[in-house]
């Protein structure tokens, strides 16, 4: 069986909360890590209608991008819409699991779901966010189990350095103890001192997974007492978080063509074209949601367009002031994929119940 914290576990494996902006509010929303999940919905927001699907098909945890509890309450009395959402899902014992800009940011997220859908090539980040702290982890191990530290560690994300993975280094010596009275030592016995051919592993992590891979490495670990050091390394750092995507369409494209293309890339997207036309549009920045704050960045680098959400009056204007091609599509239009997307991405890791996307939403607006 399946446990809400175990999908939590991959959706922070896609997504840390690391990533997320300090403003934001990411995790669990509602309900107990413990539960045992029967079916996982997928879906862009929580609304009535998302948790009146989860019941009726039998899904007792919900996967949102957008975070149902945003602000702080000081109240659960169902007066508001909120409020009796929160209550019925607390009724039917459903959970609730938010994976907001954190999302947006991790490789592999909307943003790149968005960059994959427009069919863009040569695809890297566009805003700078964050960049991730390095460790070095230190454990000492018996000969005959350090294969299997060395493996727990890897595989929960220690050991990567650029195209490799599972990197270690290791040297072998002697561990010396003794157990006291209430020990129950693995090797030798209590109240005597025992001289044990270790190793010592050393492996590189970053602060996204530090402790899931401390956590592995004592699972793993046949000692009763596990010692182990973590030493954070000032240089070099590790890998660099990005909001929004940069990319090039296969072949350049005028504006009807390009209008074209987006819309069947996007077709949730309810598309306004802003700013000024180049003849010819190859070269892409997006932002997933509402990114209007990054047409400046967007003009800097000289993209043929710049396509997010939420874009208003004096936005426009800027964009027209900097002659930049700004396509708005909508913040549901740039982020209705997410459902589907966090569905696929849950299904490729096997969890052993139904998984479900909920694309039955429409976009507030229409003409």
């Amino acid at each position: 069986m399946t446990t809400v914290q175990q999908v939590i576990t991959l959706m922070e494996q896609l997504a840390p909360r690391s990533y997320a902006e300090s403003w934001d509010n990411v995790g669990l929303m509602v309900g107990d890590r413990s539960t045992m999940v029967t079916g996982v919905l997928t879906t862009l927001d929580v609304t009535e209608e998302t948790i009146s699907y989860a019941i009726e098909h039998d899904c007792n945890l919900i996967v949102s991008h957008h975070p149902l509890i945003f602000k702080g309450l000081k109240q659960l009395s169902c007066d508001t819409a909120q409020e009796r959402m929160i209550h019925r899902l607390i009724q039917h014992k459903i959970a609730v699991y938010s994976a907001h800009t954190n999302l947006d940011i991790a490789p592999g997220g909307l943003n790149d779901m968005l960059a994959e859908r427009l069919g863009l090539i040569d695809v890297k980040g566009f805003i700078k966010t964050g960049e991730d702290a390095l460790y070095k982890i230190t454990t000492f191990v018996p000969e005959n189990a350090a294969d299997a530290v060395r493996h727990a560690m890897g595989s929960a994300g220690a050991g990567k350095i650029g195209n490799y993975e599972h990197c270690s280094f290791s040297i072998h010596g002697e561990g010396r103890f003794i157990g006291n009275e209430d020990s129950n030592p693995v090797i030798g016995e209590a109240g005597a001192l025992t001289v044990a051919a270790e190793v010592q592993v050393n492996a590189i992590v970053d602060g996204t997974h530090l402790s899931q891979v401390v956590e592995a490495m004592k699972e793993t670990h046949p000692y009763e007492e596990v010692a182990y050091e973590v030493v954070s390394l000032a240089e070099p750092k590790g890998s660099i978080q990005y909001l929004g995507r940069i990319g090039r369409l296969p072949n350049a494209l005028n504006l009807d063509t390009f209008r074209e293309w987006v819309q069947e890339a996007l077709p949730d997207a309810n598309i306004r074209f802003a700013g000024v036309a180049p003849q010819e549009i190859q070269s892409i920045a997006l932002c997933s949601g509402a990114g209007a704050e990054f047409i400046k960045d967007a003009a800097r680098i000289h993209v043929d367009a710049y396509i997010t959400g939420d874009v208003k009056y004096h936005d426009a204007q800027l964009a027209k002031e900097l002659g930049l091609l700004v396509v708005d599509a909508g913040h549901f239009g740039t982020e209705s994929i997410v459902a589907r997307g966090l569905c696929d991405y849950l299904l490729s890791k096997d969890v052993p119940v139904p998984v479900k996307a909920f694309t039955e939403q429409n976009d507030f607006f229409f003409l």
